[in-house]
């Protein structure tokens, strides 16, 4: 965690690939047996697999299903991963904290197989399975032998229609998440102040509602309400399953026709989540919390989604600002002005839009007015763009296409791109199409021209904590020249 934490849940599963065990002690058939040559007769005319080639097919199923799949010879293993596209962000009031819940119920029985059958299976043959949820998605995660891949859609295919959904089944699961939030977020004064932040900085937006949900969501979790979600929502139409690895596509393509294409249901279509651009932005709040003796503050800015124009010049800057080793604004904040214990720069990026926030952790003497001069101060040094020089955004450059080229060496990374290009852009393919030219294409000019248009003319919401008694609603402050000189602590 940041040591100044500045706003945001940070969502993300890493998955090494395993390589497929050797098989151990085959059979090997004693070629004097007069038998083995009518076996091996036998097995010679029985059709051989088909080889494994490079191709990708990206198909829509007549139920709405989109079906992505990549077939590499060089990996070791099959990534599969089901991208259901309803996050907190498109829960209504009395379905808060359902997205979370959902993760959950998911790997109960069905009608069909145990719940314990899916992780087994991983287990017994080298895999690994997960889940997680966002804003904008909930994402089912399996890693696995070749061999083995296909019992992993039968799985799949089955929890989608035939999830048991009692009240006991409910109330278990319900146990199971309230602890959960009981010991990752009540147990942590930073973790507790993530609700409040997130209503702070996203006012009536969907993504004001945290994707973990709260105790009393989960604990009010209607029988009925769960069940009208899981038919609703885990519609094949609101889901995109991506198959990277060692597959022959057409195989697997037709064994999805097969497990998935009859699943049909009464469908809700998650609703539409604005661009956070469009959000109106400025004020001060204040958030209260039985944090260590120290106070946080914060400038948070707002910046555009991957479909929009400024995307990579936006994403190079934030990546010179705070993609590498070194934080241009830590370096003139902490270092040079020496006016901050610690700070510096943070950007997260979401299907609706982009953040950037600058922080400053400092001791708990220090005004709101004094904190925020010094942010603001830090701020106008940047703007004369020192930090803008053509080394760094030679370093950024490369260190992206890196990070692209890196990701085609492993089948989870791959599909996480696939999945991620078509939930955030609409087009999988992006993801195989790579992003060299665009990178390439941003100039320094470009990225200070998104400086000033995200940043220097933007007007950020600033956000301060201090250690107190939290308040059930944020204390907003006007932000005012005499404000900015000093002020209350």
């Amino acid at each position: 965690m940041s040591s100044f934490p500045l706003f945001f849940l940070a969502g993300g599963l890493t998955l090494a690939n395993a390589e497929e065990p050797a098989d151990a002690e085959a059979d090997v058939p004693d070629s004097s047996d007069p038998s083995h040559e009518s076996e091996a007769a036998e097995a010679s005319s029985e059709p051989e697999p088909a080889p494994v080639v490079d191709a990708f097919l990206s198909e829509t199923l007549p139920n709405g299903l989109k079906v992505s799949i990549l077939a590499d010879p060089d990996l070791p293993v099959v990534a599969t991963q089901l991208w259901v596209q309803v996050g907190s962000a498109h829960e209504a009031d009395a379905e808060a904290g359902f997205a979370h819940l959902f993760e959950h119920l998911m790997f109960g029985d069905t009608t069909t197989y145990a719940g314990e059958d899916y992780a087994r299976h991983h287990t017994v043959n080298g895999g690994s399975e997960n889940a997680y949820t966002s804003f904008d998605n909930t994402v089912y995660i399996s890693q696995i032998r070749p061999g083995a891949h296909d019992q992993v859609l039968v799985y799949e295919a089955d929890r989608m229609v035939n999830l048991v959904l009692d009240q006991d089944n409910l109330d278990n699961e319900k146990k199971i998440v309230t602890e959960e939030l009981r010991l990752r977020t009540e147990n942590d004064p930073f973790s507790r102040l993530l609700g409040p932040a997130l209503e702070t900085l996203f006012g009536d937006h969907p993504y004001s509602r945290s994707p973990v949900g709260t105790k009393e969501d989960i604990d009010g979790a209607d029988l009925e309400l769960v069940r009208k979600f899981y038919e609703g929502y885990y519609h094949p139409a609101n889901m995109h399953l991506v198959v990277v690895g060692p597959v022959v596509v057409d195989s697997v393509m037709q064994r999805v026709s097969e497990l998935f294409g009859e699943v049909d249901k009464e469908r809700l279509t998650p609703p539409e989540v604005p661009s956070l651009t469009s959000l109106e932005t400025g004020g001060r709040r204040v958030l209260k919390e039985d944090i260590p003796p120290m106070k946080v503050a914060a400038l948070v800015y707002y910046g555009p989604t991957r479909r929009h124009a400024d995307y990579w010049a936006w994403k190079v800057m934030t990546e010179m600002l705070a993609g590498g080793e070194v934080d241009h604004f830590r370096e003139e904040l902490v270092t040079k002005q020496g006016k901050a214990l610690d700070g510096g720069a943070l950007a997260e990026e979401l299907a609706a839009g982009s953040l950037l926030g600058f922080g400053s952790v400092s001791l708990p003497f220090r005004s709101k007015g004094k904190a925020f001069k010094i942010l603001h101060g830090v701020e106008d040094v940047m703007s004369e763009g020192d930090w803008l020089t053509a080394d760094s955004l030679e370093t950024v450059r490369r260190r992206l296409l890196q990070d692209e080229l890196r990701r085609s060496y492993y089948a989870a990374s791959m599909a996480d791109a696939l999945g991620t290009a078509y939930a955030w852009q609409g087009d999988d393919s992006l993801a195989l199409q790579g992003s060299a030219e665009a990178i390439d294409s941003v100039s320094l000019e470009q990225v200070g021209a998104a400086w000033k248009t995200y940043v220097d003319e933007a007007q950020p919401i600033e956000l301060f904590i201090k250690r107190g008694k939290p308040d059930r609603v944020p204390e907003e402050l006007p932000t005012t020249e005499a404000a900015a000189d000093g002020g209350e602590a």
